[in-house]
């Protein structure tokens, strides 16, 4: 994928899915995720302003921390995610929208993100109507945007809604496979996926 600027929807292979064009740029981002040393990875010493006044004041979320947001469907974590991408004091926001329904994708972006918080942000959409593959691709693809981002010095908020999709394409992957079922049927490379993505992010 090539980096153009923000304001943009790409798919898993960093195509655009917004009509704005192709994407510009003579930035390559590789196609593995990037790994941070342990013993270079700088401290959580900051905070972040996500400006959501309660987050900030009693769950106040550091530069570089990873948090996970779990919660039933209708309670409103799409209009919390909305709220921060807009809101938020980061200079560049990445949101994944892994496996959601294509409907969900676009008023996301009409009314959750809306004009202020896409100016800022770069979108990678994989609805659930996409392959397994292809919503694993755009997971990692999150990823390594943040982190080239992060690496260029700027305050970068990851967002992938959500993990659980990320490991249920993995899933699919694996038995069609014939890897064996394990912790509530899912295979031994779904555990040890997550973790190498996770890791991919936080401070350097």
């Amino acid at each position: 994928m090539a980096i153009s600027g923000w304001g943009r929807v790409v798919n898993g292979l960093g195509e655009p899915l917004d009509d704005k064009g192709k994407l510009g740029g003579d930035t390559l981002l590789p196609q593995q995720l990037p790994q941070v040393h342990p013993l270079k990875r700088q401290p959580v010493e900051a905070p972040l302003d996500v400006g959501v006044r309660a987050i900030n004041g009693l769950l106040t979320i550091g530069k570089g921390q990873r948090v996970g947001l779990m919660a039933g469907s209708g309670v409103g974590k799409s209009v919390l995610l909305g709220m921060i991408t807009r809101y938020t004091q980061a200079e560049v926001v990445v949101v994944g929208l892994i496996g959601e329904r294509g409907r969900e994708v676009k008023e996301f972006i009409e009314n959750s993100l809306q004009e202020a918080g896409l100016a800022k942000s770069v979108i990678v959409a994989a609805p659930a109507d996409e392959s397994p593959l292809m919503r694993i691709k755009a997971t990692e693809l999150c990823h390594t945007i943040a982190s080239y981002y992060r690496d260029k010095g700027k305050d970068v908020l990851l967002l992938v809604d959500s993990l659980t999709r990320y490991a249920m394409a993995q899933r699919e992957i694996a038995l069609s496979l014939g890897e064996p079922p394990a912790t509530k049927g899912y295979p031994p490379s779904a555990f040890s996926m997550i973790p190498r993505l996770v890791e991919s992010a936080g401070n350097r």
